[in-house]
C-alpha cells in the first residue's frame, strides 16, 4: 500500500505541494482545491504537510453511505467523487481533517496519490518535508 510520510521539521512552509495538487488536480491554481494541506503554527514559525493517512480502518470509509470511499488494488483509500453524493459524511468521520468539500461540484475530495507518482512529493524534492512509500 502506498501512502505520503511526512517529516514536519523539513517543512519550510512554502506550499508548492498544494498548488501542484491543484493544477494536476483541477487544471487550476488554487489552494482550496488542493488534496493537501499546510497547517501553520504561526507562534512558533512551524508548519506541517497534512494529508491522507491512508488509515488502516478507515472511518471515512465506513462513514459513506454510498461506497464512494473504498480500498483499490493496492489496499489504497480512495475517494471516487463521481459517485460521491456530497452527505459530508466522511468529512464528519476523518480523524484528520483531509477530506474536503467542493462546493461548486456539491462533492468531496481527498488524496488519491496521483496513481503511485504524487505530484507533490515531486515538487517537494529539496527540503523533503513528504516522501511516496510504496
Amino acid at each position: 500500500m502506498g501512502k505520503i510520510v511526512v517529516t514536519p521539521e523539513n517543512c519550510t512552509g512554502c506550499k508548492a505541494c498544494m498548488m501542484v495538487c491543484s493544477l494536476v488536480h483541477e487544471k487550476a491554481p488554487s489552494y482550496r482545491r488542493a488534496r493537501i494541506r499546510i497547517k501553520k503554527k504561526e507562534e512558533i514559525e512551524e508548519s506541517t504537510p497534512v494529508v491522507c493517512r491512508q488509515c488502516d480502518e478507515a472511518p471515512c470509509m465506513d462513514a459513506c453511505p454510498v461506497e464512494a470511499i473504498r480500498r483499490n488494488e493496492r489496499n489504497e483509500v480512495l475517494l471516487f467523487s463521481d459517485e460521491c453524493t456530497g452527505c459530508q459524511a466522511c468529512i464528519e468521520a476523518c480523524p484528520y481533517g483531509v477530506i474536503f468539500f467542493d462546493a461548486e461540484k456539491g462533492v468531496a475530495f481527498k488524496c488519491d496519490l496521483c496513481g503511485g507518482e504524487p505530484a507533490c512529493v515531486t515538487m517537494c524534492q529539496l527540503p523533503q518535508a513528504i516522501r511516496y512509500e510504496s
